[in-house]
């Protein structure tokens, strides 16, 4: 199945580094678990039930890393198309991108500063958001060189999750937004 029928110009994948991480946690988690439970219900049969879940897992994980593995963001002649972990597909027509803005950020001023991109429409509402802990550097400059319909918006000093929630929450998502804060 493809994304779109028209032609893709571009396309980046979210960082692989990142699985790798996930599924090393997930070994030191699970088997010194897994390797007490099998000690303590092998004796009395009831280790049927431990390899029963553990399939289960492995299966959930094998599906995890299939979804993983297709995240994507393309452009193509009239689309946008981010292709998500969860959520299905995000088709943004390039005509209603108002404009694209480019900014380091950090959590707090302690933490390093990454790139992230906002596709805004007209009205300011976030479209699309690349952020550099899922997508390299490289990856979003990419993108951001395809959507030459839209101004390209670059802040040039560094910005904090604090400082980006009291000047413009409506880019955030909805869970890094603090309605206290807002204006």
């Amino acid at each position: 199945m493809t994304i779109e029928t028209n032609e893709v110009v571009v396309s980046v994948r979210v960082r692989q580094g990142l699985l790798a991480q996930g599924i090393a946690a997930l070994l030191a988690l699970s088997v010194p678990v897994l390797l007490v439970l099998y000690w303590l219900t092998i004796p009395t049969g009831a280790w049927v039930w431990v390899a029963a879940v553990q399939t289960l897992v492995i299966v959930v994980v094998i599906f995890g890393v299939y979804r993983y593995l297709r995240v994507c963001i393309s452009v193509t002649p009239t689309h946008l198309l981010e292709r998500r972990f969860f959520f299905g597909t995000n088709r943004v027509p390039l005509d209603s991108i108002g404009r694209v803005v480019m900014l380091e950020m950090h959590r707090t001023m302690a933490s390093q500063s990454r790139l992230q991109m906002f596709v805004l429409d007209a009205g300011g509402r976030p479209l699309v958001r690349m952020r550099g802990e899922y997508w390299s550097r490289n990856g979003i400059n990419r993108i951001a060189s395809h959507l030459t319909m839209a101004p390209i918006e670059h802040i040039d000093h560094p910005v904090t999750l604090d400082e980006l929630q009291t000047t413009r929450p409506e880019m955030l998502y909805w869970f890094e937004r603090r309605p206290s804060r807002m204006p």
